[in-house]
């Protein structure tokens, strides 16, 4: 899996993962408050991809301020939070979020995409179209259904403006309460788990109770607005009350603490009974058997498995006690293997798997991502060159082969390939980290100054990204119009931290 830094050092090589301070709770805050003043002042007029719903809500927080909030939350979330940038994990849930968010009401959605490193159950949206999805979620969840369930609600939530309706009936301590909503949940997000909700307890108390918990009536929207996007993409509308029914059971095993998202959707035997009766005036349509769901569960299954040695034990006795050929059970062995670097294991099992299916992406990809490991550099590029030319532009595939071509020192043609990725991913921080290992192999400074600048900055450090461009900017001086972009983006940046400056 590819974990990046989450604090930009020297090198790009380092992951660190920070913990939770009371003076970062009350930065953030502050620094969102800020934020908040920002997307509130008069703005020239700007695309909108949000739906405008022509109601009040839009007078007192219009969808281009929820944007740009949106936008500035989620690099400081970054900056913090321990995310997951697994290209097939990742690539899966965002084809996910965006097979719903077309049969949602949101109008031409434009959803930027987390995923949190944190096996507990959770999912969040913020307003500006940003997604969040805790590894857990995915963990947790048995069939796909359910977790489209989860994404569904979510996108109602931002789809019928739910934040903006509530700053409008508490105008008088609307920035500080939304300020104080999106603090909270990246304190959430980042800690995690029971010291996620502890922060929560200790810092913003009263207000952030009452702001973080949506109304009942936003509730019951949002699961009625939900299932009937489920039922617009093909998916069972009954699985979000299965996926309840589920969280509510599971809750005797938490303890006085609940999973993370029962504390921002509370879940009751008449919230679940509505949404069964709700359910039940939708088409019935049974629950999706996708393999790529199952593969991608076993995937994070084996991600969070603290004893690498002890999964493969409980893998390898799965396959020799059963009669026929355990897919899901093998590919998660491959994937056991190669986490414990046993590499030639890993191959084995995969190998299996592609004599079964030899054009699954996932199996290429994971195979790819083998035999970069083992060092064997020019098979990856083979394999991966077959698997783009019966599914061009594909991400998991662009990744690995990028990351190939860098290692073989076809910088060139690594570089041509994630361009193309940037052209539709601009926002995807593992784009720009590895165009910036690619410069770097080839030696283009100037590259991996301005590669780095746009890492930095996505993840919330711009001052870090301002100097890499300052340090551009003289390998540029012979190009006048590379000069002048470099410093119209430092020109950028500079004015986004004097919005967020304390």
């Amino acid at each position: 899996m590819f974990f990046l830094p989450v604090k930009p050092q020297d090198s790009l090589e380092t992951s660190i993962y920070l913990n939770m301070t009371p003076q970062f709770r009350h930065r953030l805050t502050a620094r969102l408050l800020i934020a908040l003043w920002l997307v509130c002042s008069p703005l020239p007029t700007v695309a909108s991809t949000l739906p405008s719903l022509g109601d009040a809500s839009s007078s007192i927080v219009s969808p281009e301020q929820e944007y740009r909030l949106g936008r500035a939350w989620l690099r400081q979330l970054r900056a913090q939070a321990p995310l997951i940038h697994d290209p097939l994990i990742f690539d899966y849930l965002y084809n996910l979020v965006y097979r719903l968010a077309s049969a949602s009401d949101i109008a031409e959605p434009d959803i930027e995409m987390v995923v949190i490193n944190s096996p507990a159950i959770n999912a969040f949206a913020v307003p500006g179209g940003v997604m969040g999805l805790n590894g857990g979620l995915l963990l947790n969840a048995r069939t796909e259904d359910e977790v489209g369930g989860v994404i569904a609600h979510e996108l109602a939530h931002l789809s019928q403006r739910h934040f903006a309706r509530g700053v409008e009936r508490s105008q008088q301590n609307s920035w500080a309460g939304l300020a104080a909503l999106l603090a909270s949940i990246a304190i959430a997000a980042t800690a995690g788990g029971e010291a996620g909700m502890a922060a929560l307890a200790t810092t913003q108390a009263a207000s952030i109770d009452s702001q973080l918990r949506f109304s009942r009536a936003n509730e019951q929207e949002a699961d009625r607005v939900g299932m009937q996007t489920l039922a617009r993409a093909g998916m069972n509308p009954g699985a979000m009350a299965d996926f309840f029914e589920a969280l509510q059971r599971s809750m005797r095993y938490y303890g006085e603490l609940p999973p993370e998202f029962l504390l921002t959707h509370p879940v009751t035997e008449s919230r679940i009974t509505d949404a069964r009766a709700r359910a039940a005036q939708l088409p019935a349509v049974p629950n999706s058997d996708s393999l790529e769901f199952h593969l991608m569960k076993m995937r994070m299954e084996v991600e969070f498995a603290r004893d690498a040695s002890a999964k493969i034990n409980d893998l390898e006795r799965q396959i020799q006690n059963s009669n026929g050929f355990l897919e899901v059970t093998e590919y998660g062995l491959s994937c056991a293997y190669l986490k414990s670097n046993q590499l030639d294991k890993a191959l084995s099992s995969i190998d299996r798997l592609l004599e079964k299916r030899r054009n699954r992406i996932t199996y290429i990809a994971s195979k790819a991502e083998i035999l970069n490991k083992a060092g064997r550099y020019a098979e990856s590029i083979a394999l991966l060159e077959k698997g783009l030319d019966f599914s061009p532009g594909n991400y998991p595939l662009s990744i690995h082969y990028a990351d190939a071509l860098t290692l073989d020192k076809q910088t060139a043609k690594a570089v041509s390939v994630l361009r193309e990725q940037l052209t539709q991913r601009e926002n995807q921080p593992l784009l720009w980290f590895l165009m910036a290992e690619a410069y770097g192999k080839a030696g283009n400074r100037l590259g991996v100054y301005q590669s780095k600048a746009e890492y930095f900055f996505l993840y919330g450090h711009t001052q870090k990204a301002i100097e890499q461009l300052q340090y551009a900017l003289p390998l540029a001086r012979d190009d006048f119009h590379v000069t002048a972009r470099i410093s119209e983006r430092i020109s950028e940046m500079q004015q986004s931290m004097r919005d967020m400056e304390i």
